[in-house]
């Protein structure tokens, strides 16, 4: 009989499996370069200007309002000696838009005889035969704002200080946040005395 061979069989290599095939990586994107940030812009003085002088024209209206349906008679009502009534109130409005034109273009503000009626040292008459008509008083008053809006937009620089000394005035744009604030001191006292005598309110 033949001898069984001792030997074993060798055993079989395992097939190595398939190479995978490597992937190609995507292209990386290119990242966007970072938007710059918006270059911040100056203060623009021109417009600065012209934004307070339409809310003096806003203030403005604001107090032709309050005394264009006034009572002929009750002109020179007063609650009380403090009250500042429309025929002196419009009046001292123009005085005082005069002065701040003066500042600027170095013409006098007013005469003696208004400056006493109207000026900053005055005191409301409650006769009112010591004022002119609403009519006139109101010229008065539009006159003022008229040279106020022509002296404060003639500098080129609105940051112009002014022609005259006044230590608590700036500039044309000062100039003109004073004559709103102005206009609004004096427009909150007429819309008191407005409904003392039980008229309409105006901001409809």
């Amino acid at each position: 009989m033949a001898k069984k061979s001792t030997k074993k069989a060798a055993p079989k290599k395992s097939a190595k499996p398939a190479k995978k095939t490597a992937k190609k990586a995507a292209p990386k994107k290119t990242a966007k370069p970072a938007a710059k940030p918006a270059a911040k812009k100056g203060f623009d003085a021109v417009a600065a200007r012209a934004h307070v002088l339409k809310t003096l024209d806003f203030a403005s209206g604001i107090n032709k309002k309050l005394v264009a349906d006034w009572p002929a008679d009750k002109l020179a009502h007063q609650d009380t000696p403090c009250d500042n009534h429309p025929l002196w109130t419009i009046g001292h409005l123009g005085v005082s838009n005069h002065w701040f034109a003066s500042l600027y273009d170095g013409k006098p503000a007013v005469d003696a005889k208004l400056e006493a009626t109207y000026g900053g040292k005055s005191k409301p008459s409650a006769n009112a035969s010591d004022y002119p008509s609403m009519a006139e008083t109101m010229k008065l008053y539009e006159e003022g704002m008229a040279r106020l809006k022509k002296a404060l937009t003639t500098p080129k620089d609105p940051l112009t200080k002014p022609q005259q000394m006044a230590d608590w005035v700036s500039d044309t744009i000062h100039a003109a946040q004073l004559a709103v604030w102005h206009e609004g001191w004096h427009g909150g006292q007429l819309s008191t005395l407005r409904r003392s005598l039980g008229l309409p309110g105006v901001m409809s």
